[in-house]
Parts: C-alpha cells; structure tokens; sequence
C-alpha cells in the first residue's frame, strides 16, 4: 500500500513538473537578447516571462546587438571594438578592433553576414567594416562636427541610413562604393528604422514630437507625423502594417498604421520608454525604461559605502492585442538594443533560468577596471575646473547636469597623473520630471576601463596616469534623459 502511494506521489510530481515545464515553454516561446550599455554584458533572458537565462561579459560599454540569423554583432562604445557573439553557444568568437576614436553607438549588419556597418556617433564616421577580412573602410561626415549615432540598412542592402542629431539631417550612404549619396534635414533626428518593402524610413524626430516618413525611391519627406512628447525608438512589425514609438517624455508606445500614416492606438509604459522591440510573431512589445520611480524603491542600491542611491532601470512586456503589461521587471546595465528570436532557432543548452536581474542588496553593475583607480567620497561641493593637487596629481573638478559637464574641455600633459573628481549636481533631468537621474563618465579609446556611475550624494574619483597623447572624447555612459546623447567633453593630452 505504502509503496503503491510512493509511486502515485512520484507520478504525480512528475506530471506537475512536466506540466509546469509545458507551461514556462508555451508562455516564454521567445529568448530575448540585449546590449547591457556600462555593464559591459550581452544580456539573455525568456520573452515573455523575462527570466534572466545568461549574461555573457563582453567589454566595458557595449551597444546592440543585431543579427544575421547565426551571429550576434555588438559594439563597445568605450573600446572602439566590434565583437561578433555565436549564437549557437552564446560566446564571443571574434573582435574586430575600429580606429582610435571611433566611438561607435550603433550597428547594422547585412543580410548575408558579411558586412557591418556602424554609426561612430563621437568621432563623426560611418564604417563598414568586412566581418571576414576586417578591412574597415570610414567615411569623415561634413561639415564637423557630426554626430551620426543611428543607423539601419534597407532590405535590399544597397544603402545605410543614419541620423545625424549634430546637423540635424538624416543621410543616405551606397554601401557600394561606400560613399555619401544624399542628405535630408530633420529636426533632431533619434532612432531609424525601415519598412520591410523598403518603401519607407521612419525616423523620431525627437524635438518636434513628430514620426518621419521618407519615401526611400525618391528620398524626400513624404509626410510628418505628429505623434507625442520626445519621441525616441521605432520598430515595425513583420508584416509592414503597423509602426510602435517610444515617446519618453508621456511614457507611452504609440502605434502608427503605415498604409494610412495615422496614430491607431496608445500603450502606456512605467516610466520613460527609450529602446523598443516586437517580438517575430507581432504578439509582445518589449520596452526598456529607463526610469524606475516609485516601482522599485527597495531595490535602491548605493554604489559605494558613501551612499550615492542607484535606481535599477526596468523592462516592461506589452501584449499588443490588448494593450495590457503582462510582465514588468527591474533590470541592470542600461539596456541599448534588443533581439529578439523564437526560442527553437537558439540551440544553445547553457541557456538555463537563473532568477532576476536585479537582486535586492545587491552592488550596480558595472564592468571591472584596468589600469585606473576608482573610489568615491562624501559629494565635492567646490568649484569646478582644473587644479594642481598637494601630491602633484592634476585634479579636474568636473560637475556633471542635464547635459553638460563641465568643464567640458580639460587638457593635461604626457606623464601627469590625472585625478578626476566627479559630482552630478542634477535635481531633475531636463524635459523629464525625475528625481533619481544618474548620470555616468567614460573615457572613450584612453586604454583604461574608466567607466563610473555618478549617482547624487557622492563624487566618483578616477585616477590614472596619461600615458599616451592624443584627444579623446569623455561622454555620458549611463541614460539620463532625452539629450543623453549630447552630454561629452574632450580630454587632450599634449
């Protein structure tokens, strides 16, 4: 008898775990894959159910990801690196270095495989770059400076489009010759993407709160579309029917229908969406937010024993047929891109559940450090600018608000030790009424993983010595609002 209800019991656990394995697939039939910005990871995780699967440590500030089907293809803004991820064991099997300075923010990749082609947003370049040889073939944009920081490939491959927020245009390059074909203006121009016929760019023009369509056969702007406040990121379905956008400053997806250019319905997302993704089958929206107020309170991390209170930022599914959340979760890094692939097309088995993201008590998570000191300390409240240390060191004071440092040009010479103490003395990001805004500070190409988070209430101090001369650009490594993109400095050392 005994026995006889030992089995029953096993049977029954059995056919309770089966059925619950049955239930996690059919609920998460899609795996999800992001750039995790200054945490330095490529991030995997089950779509819906936003399971954390694997985090793949890559470099110190990486951008994308995109895909040709076989291969992941991420940048690291900081390095000046392109890093080819396989999907079928999630691991990086190939870098190719980019030139000195390039800064990249953004990757397309052709359909083939064989091509990438990358918008150096702090160098002012396009690259296309062969994924086989290499060879890397750049394109200086003019006048400078130019600040090109997205860009995407029409389907049939024979041209780049890329934003341009410096000069306010959107320009079209051949990928063969790769050259400069045609520029158009528009205001402030953020995320791009294409429709799937190629008939259509659509690009976010960020500070006329509008949606761009550009008619691709004759490269005009075909029609404006108001669409809401601080529009950013845009995806298509697979279809070609319907258009979503984030719009920052209203935290809502708007979906557009393309054929007819209208606004056909509203998603309201918590708080302040930037990348979006659809899912292959146009049934999930994924949204990273990048501000977490009031959801998230007693995941409030301190970045050091100082304080300096860090928000985790969040990613949020919408069920497009209805509208509604179906799942929300706080995440680490500062989410850039998103892929998205059905969970059969995957077949790497390392990929196993391993909880959150983000756990409670838990230390932001940022890339490690090479060849530079970092601390913090109680929030320097003196002026800013440059100074001679007591220790001989050269200290630069630099003060980091909505959008600016300064000082935004510091020079030093070959040999100093150069100590950087840096303090956000923001109260709300500008165009966002946020509190918790957290700015970061990275050295692009210096040869030192400087990145740092700079929460309010303490100043991060980066100590390295200036081993090389050259200029090089410092910028904002963490989301901290519309203009983000526009916070940078210049380090040059004589």
């Amino acid at each position: 008898m005994f026995k006889r209800f030992s089995m029953t019991l096993f049977i029954l656990i059995l056919s309770l775990m089966t059925s619950s394995s049955k239930v996690l697939a059919e609920e998460s039939p899609f795996i999800g894959y992001s750039g995790g910005g200054y945490n330095g990871k490529l991030m995997i995780f089950s779509i819906p159910g936003l399971e954390l699967l694997k985090e793949v440590s890559i470099g110190v500030d990486i951008r994308g990801p995109v895909t040709d089907g076989k291969n992941l293809f991420v940048v690291d803004k900081a390095q000046n690196i392109v890093s080819i991820i396989d999907l079928s064991n999630s691991s990086v099997k190939k870098n190719i270095k980019l030139s000195d300075g390039f800064g990249p923010n953004s990757i397309a990749v052709s359909k083939d495989g064989k091509n990438v082609y990358i918008a150096g947003e702090l160098s002012g370049k396009v690259a296309a770059v062969s994924v086989e040889s290499d060879k890397m073939v750049a394109l200086a944009l003019q006048p400078m400076p130019s600040s090109p920081n997205f860009i995407a490939i029409t389907p049939d491959g024979k041209h780049c489009l890329v934003s341009d927020y410096t000069n306010n245009r959107v320009l079209r390059i051949s990928t063969s010759p790769f050259k400069l074909d045609k520029e158009i203006k528009v205001r402030g121009p953020y995320g791009i993407t294409v429709t799937p016929d190629g008939k259509y760019a659509l690009v976010s023009s960020k500070f006329s709160a509008s949606l761009i369509f550009i008619d691709l056969k004759n490269f005009k702007i075909e029609k404006t579309l108001k669409t809401g406040a601080v529009p950013m990121n845009i995806v298509v379905d697979s279809k070609g029917a319907f258009a979503y956008q984030s719009q920052h400053a209203s935290s809502e997806i708007i979906k557009i229908d393309i054929e007819k250019k209208e606004v056909a319905g509203r998603f309201t997302v918590k708080h302040n969406p930037g990348n979006i993704s659809i899912s292959p089958d146009d049934k999930y929206l994924i949204s990273s937010n990048k501000f977490s107020t009031g959801i998230y309170d007693k995941l409030y991390s301190n970045i050091s024993d100082k304080g300096g209170a860090v928000t985790p930022q969040n990613m949020e599914v919408i069920e497009i047929g209805s509208g509604k959340s179906v799942k929300q979760v706080a995440i680490s890094g500062d989410i850039s891109d998103t892929v998205i692939l059905t969970k059969g097309s995957v077949k790497d088995a390392s990929l196993k559940s391993s909880g959150q993201f983000v756990k409670q008590g838990g230390k932001p998570d940022l890339a490690p450090k090479e060849g530079v000191k970092i601390s913090y300390t109680a929030a320097d409240d003196r002026p800013p600018g440059t100074f001679d240390a007591e220790d001989g060191a050269i200290e630069i004071r630099l003060k980091a608000l909505s959008y600016i440092f300064t000082p935004n040009t510091v020079n030093v010479f070959k040999g100093d030790t150069v100590r950087f103490i840096i303090t956000n003395i923001d109260e709300k990001a500008l165009f966002i009424d946020k509190p918790d805004v957290v700015h970061g500070f990275t050295i692009n190409g210096l040869g030192k993983q400087t990145n740092v988070l700079l929460p309010r209430g303490v100043s991060a101090v980066v100590e390295f010595k200036a081993d090389k001369k050259g200029i090089y650009n410092f910028y904002c490594s963490n989301f901290c609002g519309p203009v983000h993109h526009e916070m940078r400095g210049t380090l040059i050392v004589e």
